[in-house]
């Protein structure tokens, strides 16, 4: 004998217009798909609690999957019950039609499709990419936002000195010969600034140069891109390469900062923070900010200006 709570349920019918009836059932169907999505959509959340779910969820999928999947038929065998216009067959013929001519637009828009895919791609990997074909560190073209904000001045630039100690385990370009080292720095609107050459230098070399750029401390997306180079007698050779985000390269300002009016010595004592190179090698960088009087003539006048 069938319980009355049951039977209650069961029997219960919305009498509403048939058209408010499709409705619920195409939210009762996106909602079933949501529920398999259930694991993937707690993972996303900035809700720790329900990170930790997601995570305790995904050491039991294949229970997760089981139960779900009968949650979902029991949920929408009642949802269509209760509809008095609509029998489970119906369902089901209307879900296969309309799978059936999703994926027949799909196919008729594959071409289209597959570009738009393409295009997202390049976006999403776009500095990858750029790191492949090798001129991720080119600035293509010279203008940003901020541009405009600022009036196209270059009050938002400062000057900042880099001081270059030693480079230190570089592989060697040639077996048969030293290493001829020299290092390049490029770092946004600059153009690209470079020691001398140092000749016969090895897998080891003391630079102790000092280099001048302008640098925008607010922009979080420029990046200081630095290639050790071997300098042969047709063209270069890349030994090494690193790079040094702005949060760093703003952090290493900053503390130059506060040891500015130091006799500065070529020791670790100033030089505490080595960057590391790909494919090997190691670079003793240190950036601090220059007081110029001509840079704050300058920003008084374009301040003025603008």
């Amino acid at each position: 004998m069938v319980p009355p709570v049951i039977k209650s349920i069961w029997d219960f019918q919305l009498n509403i217009h048939p058209e408010f009836q499709g409705w619920i059932l195409c939210f009762a169907t996106v909602t079933a798909v949501f529920f398999f999505c259930l694991p993937c959509y707690c993972a996303g959340l900035s809700f720790a609690p329900a990170r930790r779910f997601a995570a305790w969820l995904s050491q039991r999928l294949p229970t997760f999957y089981f139960f779900i999947s009968i949650f979902n038929f029991v949920f929408l065998v009642l949802v269509v019950q209760w509809l008095p216009d609509w029998t489970m067959m119906e369902y089901i013929a209307k879900v296969g039609k309309g799978l059936g001519g999703t994926l027949k637009h799909l196919i008729d828009c594959a071409y289209s499709i597959a570009i738009i895919a393409a295009f997202c791609i390049a976006v999403a990997f776009k500095d990858r990419i750029a790191q492949l074909l090798g001129f991720d560190h080119k600035t293509l073209f010279r203008f940003k936002v901020r541009d405009c904000l600022t009036c196209m001045g270059s009050s938002r630039f400062k000057p900042i000195e880099l001081a270059v100690w030693k480079v230190e385990d570089l592989k060697s370009a040639d077996p048969f010969l030293a290493n001829n080292v020299f290092v390049e720095f490029f770092l946004g609107y600059n153009e690209r600034i470079t020691t001398r050459v140092h000749n016969n230098a090895g897998s080891s070399c003391a630079l102790k140069e000092q280099l001048q750029l302008n640098f925008d401390e607010d922009d979080e997306e420029e990046i200081l891109y630095i290639f050790v180079r071997n300098q042969k007698v047709m063209g270069t050779s890349d030994l090494a390469r690193g790079e040094v985000p702005a949060g760093k390269l703003k952090s290493m300002v900053h503390k130059g900062a506060r040891s500015y009016g130091e006799m500065m010595r070529w020791t670790d004592e100033f030089f505490s923070e080595p960057i590391q190179l790909i494919p090997r090698g190691t670079l003793w960088l240190r950036a601090a900010p220059i007081v110029d009087e001509d840079f704050n003539h300058s920003l008084m006048h374009e301040l003025t200006a603008c």
